[in-house]
């Protein structure tokens, strides 16, 4: 479970470890308040489970004053890492040194990588200067004392009246890695102000799915990847009603998918990917869901703006009948409003009541229903083809 800043270093102020005064808001308004709170300079910090916030410009520093109309512009945004729909403000830290420091596994042996050339150009310098960074294994058994991290830090480089404290430190966040049972641990960068007071200013936490049990604190925390508004959507859909699951996740690709049948949908998914296409999203759909969880998943495609086309495939409907979909699909179609003839729709769908299904296909118009004896490959081709097609149309007309 990868953890959110906010949840990572409320952990950490637990544990009476130096992380700045900061607090999560979902609303621009909420930010500014905090940031008239904290005054000065502060720090919004898209809450996303992930790194390359920063290089990703999910990260500001910012004047209080400033603070609610850059937050209009960062909440709400979807971006490759995610979808912003929290923020982290941070009272600002004057920074005169960045180090970096990350506990983490290899081969099941922990490890502790460290440099005194922290902050956000950290890959740059692992590519360019490797020997300004110290990576070592740990002994589980013995753990990281005190003059064994200040060795480390000397050993990086680190001097002056920081490395003792600096090191005291190190100690400190191996023993609260092992106690948070977490799989990775980041600080970067662990500042030091020019009074030579440490803070944790950026901290990513990975705790391990196994051990969540013996972690009730992290009982309620949300899951590793904000939904966006599509996923919130298919999921309150499914929660409120009965009936079988419906599963939504979206993707970086432009081909939507409804499928269904467990290994038959991540069958089609890895089709489309070896012929060369791009999913925009995966679906699960768990038998007879009803006909109002199908038209949720299909709402979702339709009005994602990266999908250029739509696949259903189904190995062979048993326990719901195929017009049923293909109703659900007449329905998303009219209420979206999409132009079947730059949208491209393949249909591979086999089952009861599949005649009546067709002719209900061939009501909405423009859509490809394949014969009874197509394949799932077949599907997938028709599906890469078709979205192959409509994309070079649709670039071609842009740039007209």
């Amino acid at each position: 479970m990868k953890l959110t800043e906010d949840i990572a270093k409320s952990l950490m102020r637990r544990l009476k470890l130096p992380v700045p005064e900061g607090a999560p808001a979902e609303t621009a308004a909420r930010v500014g308040e905090l940031a008239s709170e904290f005054g000065g300079t502060v720090a919004l910090k898209a809450l996303l489970p992930t790194g390359r916030r920063g290089k990703s410009g999910l990260v500001r520093l910012v004047g209080a004053a400033d603070a609610e109309d850059a937050a209009s512009e960062m909440l709400g945004r979807q971006t490759d890492l995610g979808y912003v729909d929290r923020i982290y403000v941070e009272k600002g830290a004057e920074i005169a040194q960045e180090f970096y420091l990350a506990f983490s596994f290899s081969d099941r042996v922990p490890m502790i990588t460290i440099s005194t050339a922290g902050g956000v150009e950290i890959e740059q310098v692992h590519a360019t200067t490797p020997e300004r960074i110290v990576t070592t294994p740990i002994d589980p058994l013995k753990g990281l004392r005190p003059w064994e991290a200040i060795d480390l830090w000397s050993r990086a480089g680190l001097k002056g009246r920081s490395l003792a404290d600096v090191g005291r430190l190190t100690a400190r966040l191996w023993r609260a890695f092992v106690e948070l049972d977490a799989e990775m641990m980041e600080i970067n960068p662990l500042a030091v102000d020019a009074d030579g007071r440490l803070s944790m200013v950026g901290t990513m936490i990975e705790i391990d799915d196994g051990a969540l049990g013996r972690h009730p604190e992290l009982s309620e925390v949300p899951s590793q990847r904000p939904d966006n508004p599509r996923e919130r959507m298919v999921n309150d859909v499914n929660r409120a009603n009965p009936g079988g699951d419906a599963r939504y996740v979206e993707l970086d690709g432009d081909i939507g998918l409804l499928v269904a049948g467990g290994g038959a949908g991540l069958l089609q998914h890895d089709m489309i990917v070896d012929l060369g296409g791009r999913p925009a999203n995966h679906s699960d759909i768990s038998p007879a869901p009803g006909t109002v969880k199908t038209e949720a998943v299909l709402d979702a495609v339709f009005t994602n703006p990266r999908s250029r086309s739509l696949l259903i495939g189904y190995n062979h409907l048993q326990m719901a009948p195929v017009d049923r979909v293909v109703e659900a699909l007449a329905n998303s179609v009219q209420r979206n409003k999409v132009d079947t003839s730059r949208f491209p729709i393949i249909l591979r769908l086999l089952g009861p009541r599949e005649a009546e299904a067709r002719a209900l296909a061939a009501q909405i118009g423009g859509v490809t229903y394949l014969p009874s004896g197509a394949s799932l490959l077949d599907g997938a081709r028709a599906i890469v083809e078709a979205t192959r097609k409509v994309s070079a149309q649709q670039d071609e007309g842009a740039t007209a």
